[in-house]
């Protein structure tokens, strides 16, 4: 034995790279070709996937690779083209045609804040200590209305309609198509019966989409998060072929850009509010899409907030 241990030794002296070829191997123990194919697939199998990368490659490395491949892909730029059209102006112009207003919820006018800026940004901080007291529907109507809502319009006349105009909302949106829609799920808010709802810019209504309350431990993993205080919660969906029609493959990739600056904007109006709130990554996707009557096919849940009170 002894001899042995000095043989091992002495060979990993010479070799040192074999002590963290074991440490590597004997903590990455789930390296298989057939990874992808069972129900757990951690992030690191996908990482070391990449050892066979005909079988386990990243679905975000192909979207990378093809959402804009070179310069000689004229593809994008003859989509893009194609919105210079007369008829393609004017159903951006008349984007607010898409809003079903039999049913429809008004909500009130929109709180002006008028905190500052700096100190607001400053202030901004994921809170998950919800005290179960319920939202206004001032405050819900504020909070989607500085993060999507209507605020100018760009006039886009011709001599068909020389009147016609676009209307811009607070987040930017590639080619101002706006993509991205949000739902919410009401909980606990004043004056709004629970369900879920989808939050209309134009109009500034609430469709609603499903009626009766909707357990949010159903539909999300928080276990530092006592569901029952939230308020309400907004789920952001993405309709793919809104702008992949343009921007082909990079439409993703600008509608994410879209929901960073749409979360944004809401973060910090329910902050100056004095409301707190968390995003969250832990959602069943395809339950709540099924909640929300998306076909998880061209409309996808891609990002998720919850919204209340804090401890006084």
């Amino acid at each position: 034995m002894k001899d042995s241990e000095e043989a091992v030794s002495g060979y990993l002296a010479e070799h040192p790279y074999l002590s963290s070829a074991a440490g590597f191997s004997q903590q990455h123990t789930s390296v298989s070709l057939h990874s992808a194919t069972t129900v757990v697939r951690a992030p690191e199998a996908v990482v070391r996937g990449r050892w066979s990368p005909s079988v386990n490659a990243f679905v975000g490395e192909e979207l990378l690779l093809n959402h804009r491949r070179s310069s000689r892909d004229m593809g994008m730029n003859l989509g893009v083209s194609r919105y210079y059209a007369h008829d393609a102006v004017l159903s951006s112009a008349h984007s607010d045609l898409a809003e079903r207003l039999d049913g429809a919820i008004a909500l009130p006018e929109r709180r002006r804040l008028k905190s500052a800026l700096t100190s607001t940004v400053v202030a901004r901080r994921s809170e998950r200590a919800f005290s179960g007291k319920p939202a206004t529907t001032e405050e819900m109507a504020t909070v989607l209305w500085h993060g999507q809502g209507v605020s100018g319009s760009l006039p886009v006349g011709s001599p068909q309609d020389p009147d016609a105009a676009v209307p811009l909302r607070n987040a930017p949106s590639g080619g101002g198509l706006y993509p991205v829609r949000v739902a919410v799920i009401a909980q606990n808010v004043k004056g709004l019966n629970p369900g879920c709802y989808e939050y209309q810019p134009h109009s500034h209504t609430l469709f609603p989409v499903r009626p009766g309350p909707v357990a949010l431990s159903d539909q999300l993993w928080a276990a530092d998060v006592d569901l029952n205080g939230v308020s309400f919660a907004l789920a952001y969906v993405y309709d793919l072929y809104v702008n992949s029609q343009k921007y082909g493959d990079s439409g993703l990739i600008f509608a994410l850009i879209e929901v960073g600056a749409i979360s944004q904007n809401i973060h910090l109006a329910r902050t100056a509010l004095g409301m707190i709130g968390c995003d969250q990554g832990g959602y069943d996707k395809q339950r709540l899409e099924r909640l929300l009557h998306c076909d998880g096919t061209t409309r996808h849940v891609v990002h998720f907030t919850l919204l209340g009170h804090g401890e006084v």
